[in-house]
């Protein structure tokens, strides 16, 4: 091979075509981050699988793409807002519930159903935790690349 011959991987054609993908990705992230609450969790979802290599992005690209990061900031919120409100009824459920494991002298909770829900609130917020945890991540990661200068770009 000759020192003339380009990599195709780093060729202008190639950069051009990454360039395009950021751009649709961008589309795609700011219309999911106006849905409804139950699609914002599950925009914070797919985000949070891993299916996108945000960390792959350059600075330059974080720098040329702040809806991108606006629309992953709404779903961070959003998923924050989440967890909250359910770290706050666990927080409330646990009070109840050790009042009412003193009154029964430590005997079945009378209220099966408001346990169930108790039970539920736990796995929600772990949920929400994890969801929360991954997009901040990434958030994270694209803001701090948004900001930073670096000439190899």
């Amino acid at each position: 091979m000759d020192d003339d011959d380009l990599q195709i991987s780093d060729s202008e054609e190639a950069r051009a075509s990454i360039t395009r993908l950021i751009k649709a990705i961008e589309g795609w992230a700011t219309k999911e981050s106006q849905k409804s609450e139950f699609e914002l969790t599950a925009f914070g979802a797919a985000l949070g699988s891993g299916i996108i290599a945000f960390h792959q992005l350059t600075s330059k690209d974080c720098r040329d793409s702040r809806n991108l990061i606006g629309a992953i900031s709404r779903a961070k919120q959003h998923l924050e807002k989440e967890y909250k409100k359910f770290d706050n009824d666990i927080d409330k459920m646990h009070i109840k519930f050790a009042q009412e494991m003193e009154e029964l002298d430590l005997k079945i909770i009378r209220d099966r159903k408001e346990f169930k829900h108790y039970l539920v609130s736990l796995i929600y917020a772990e949920e929400y935790n994890k969801l929360r945890r991954s997009v901040t991540n990434i958030f994270e990661t694209l803001e701090s690349k948004s900001n930073y200068e670096d000439g190899s770009d």
